[in-house]
């Protein structure tokens, strides 16, 4: 089983998730555009499909280690093969996701009274910007499922209490460095400002984030090696 045969059976074996998310927004998408659109009490309404597909994504790149490392070991497949197979179908997850994406949020636009647009810029621009997040969040959840592979049972704990922590931290801290830079030299903020500033500078830096976690990737994979489950007792 090479790099094809790999990338194949991941499609083959994820397919059934990707459709019945799409079926699932799409559906969502259509029944309450129409009941935004009959419900005259003033509000908007806007799915953002495109930003949902980023949070399945995460999941599907949490998915895309254990499981598939070993169908890789049983079948002879390299921790390379196995690794650049996961890049092939995370580019074209990634790039699926974010064109029907965008396409899906289109469908509230038929009713304009009532639709309010999140994002400004041309169709295409968004779909490279959800492009790179989709990557970027892809490559994150694999290099987590990774690490969690690879921990032992304190160290899966620790980790999962500090994760979530230092989450809320860093959204809080992005929230305050967000305000106007005063005139002397704030590089966190005037990179949050930078990266905010456009749909183009946003895409290059979650490009940027793909990159490096797609290397914490392979570093957690080319070491992986078989863990067997321990019974229940």
């Amino acid at each position: 089983m090479k790099i094809k045969q790999m990338f194949l059976w991941q499609l083959l074996s994820s397919r059934v998730a990707f459709i019945i998310f799409f079926c699932i927004i799409t559906a969502l998408t259509t029944i309450l555009t129409i009941v935004a659109a009959f419900v005259q009490d003033g509000g908007t309404f806007n799915m953002s499909a495109a930003s949902i597909g980023v949070f399945f994504l995460f999941v599907a790149g949490c998915a895309s280690f254990a499981e598939n490392l070993h169908i890789a070991f049983g079948n002879g497949v390299s921790r390379r093969t196995h690794f650049l197979s996961f890049l092939l179908f995370a580019a074209f997850a990634s790039a699926l996701t974010a064109v029907l994406g965008v396409l899906i949020d289109m469908i509230p636009g038929l009713s304009p009274s009532t639709y309010t647009p999140f994002l400004s810029e041309a169709p295409g621009i968004q779909m490279l910007f959800f492009f790179t997040l989709n990557l970027g969040m892809m490559a994150l959840g694999y290099f987590f499922a990774g690490a969690y592979y690879r921990m032992n049972k304190a160290a899966k704990i620790a980790v999962s209490i500090i994760i979530p922590v230092t989450a809320i931290l860093c959204i809080v801290f992005i929230m305050n460095a967000a305000t106007p830079a005063g005139p002397a030299f704030q590089p966190i903020p005037q990179f949050i400002q930078w990266m905010l500033h456009s749909l183009t500078n946003a895409a290059l830096f979650w490009l940027l984030f793909a990159l490096l976690f797609l290397v914490f990737g392979w570093l957690v994979t080319r070491r992986a090696g078989i863990r067997h489950q321990q019974a229940a007792g």
